[in-house]
């Protein structure tokens, strides 16, 4: 059997959907009876080059792998923005993965023009079998789009443990501090306006007001200088990019509270490193987050920056409280393991096979 998945533009970095993919791949590429392929197209170098390359040799690329297909080929079109794929190839044979349909929601911009969320939708409509990440994002295709709850079957994104741990006190001791005498709250993630990161500014303006020994540390890139800069935090909000995992992983600890403010997510990858790292969460209170945090976090509502700032200060400085989280969230984390979510990947390809 072999699953040839059509990822889209090759990338110079690991976004949530590959990092997906290369864990769940981790554990098909041991077993002799399934073969990997990938489909890709290079990063365009121009708006008429990007359509060119998506839109016209993406399609015929999967037009003519489709009419050319060995009897034992399976599709995997790995996320909802290329979902037009399904148009131009068998579908009985393919699958789509579906992170969420924020991309089908948002309004008209440059990089998701009304067309193409139309034409990735009906692609996706068409497809015969769905992989959703998570029972929120099924139920916002069923409820929104009306697809049929009976063609998505759920598979949960999941946590490495062997990067995402908790470093014991006396090895935390041997890293290199980073502001040690202050308490640091902690986002991972970009800036796009789904993430809210203006609530978590607003509410860390509020708490400096009140407790000047902290520091807010983003890990991500940078989107909102003037908004930084109209409150006068540039030296309290420190940024860091293009981190390793090992680095990233230190982070989480040495940091007091995660904060994760989104008003829409699919997921919700950093929250459950967090969990992993041991570090107390706090984060907004929406379906996805309830779904798969439970009780560990302390929830506030969605946009109360007001509501969020009291919560920090309440917590930061509770060492009783903090390591009650601290225990609760590695519980929560421990359900989460990539060989669970390869196994049923492996099983639901199979039963697109047996239906063939």
């Amino acid at each position: 059997m072999e699953i040839k998945t059509f990822m889209g533009r090759k990338l110079g970095y690991i976004n949530g959907i590959l990092r997906r993919q290369i864990e769940i791949d981790k554990y098909l590429k041991n077993r002799e009876d399934i073969k990997l392929s990938y489909e890709f197209y290079d990063a365009p170098k121009n708006p008429i080059d990007f359509l060119s390359k998506r839109y016209i040799l993406y399609h015929c690329k999967a037009y003519h792998k489709s009419r050319t297909l060995k009897d034992n080929i399976i599709f995997h079109v790995s996320f909802q923005n290329l979902a037009d794929l399904v148009l131009f190839l068998k579908k009985e044979r393919t699958f789509v993965t579906c992170y969420d349909i924020f991309n089908f929601l948002e309004k008209n911009t440059i990089r998701n023009t009304i067309l193409a969320q139309k034409y990735a939708l009906m692609g996706l409509k068409s497809c015969k079998y769905i992989i959703s990440i998570s029972e929120f994002t099924k139920n916002e295709l069923f409820k929104r789009f009306n697809i049929p709850k009976e063609k998505i079957s759920v598979i949960k994104c999941a946590i490495n443990h062997e990067i995402f741990y908790p470093i014991r006190q006396n090895e935390l001791s041997n890293l290199i501090p980073f502001y040690p005498n202050y308490k640091k709250i902690l986002h991972v993630g970009t800036e796009v306006n789904r993430k809210d990161i203006i609530t978590l500014f607003k509410a860390f303006y509020l708490i400096k007001k009140k407790f000047n020994n902290i520091k807010l540390i983003r890990v991500g890139p940078r989107s909102h200088s003037k908004v930084i800069k109209s409150l006068g935090l540039e030296k309290d909000i420190i940024y860091f990019n293009n981190l390793n995992n090992q680095k990233l992983r230190e982070i989480y600890n040495l940091c007091d509270l995660f904060i994760f403010p989104s008003v829409y997510e699919g997921f919700g990858f950093p929250g459950l490193e967090a969990a992993a790292c041991g570090t107390p969460v706090i984060c907004s209170n929406i379906p996805i987050f309830r779904e798969l945090y439970d009780n560990f976090p302390i929830y506030f509502p969605a946009q109360d920056y007001k509501t969020l700032c009291k919560i920090i200060l309440n917590t930061i400085n509770n060492e009783t409280m903090k390591k009650e989280m601290s225990i609760k969230g590695v519980n929560i984390a421990n359900k989460y393991h990539w060989k669970n979510s390869a196994d049923k990947y492996i099983n639901f390809v199979k039963n697109i096979i047996e239906n063939i």
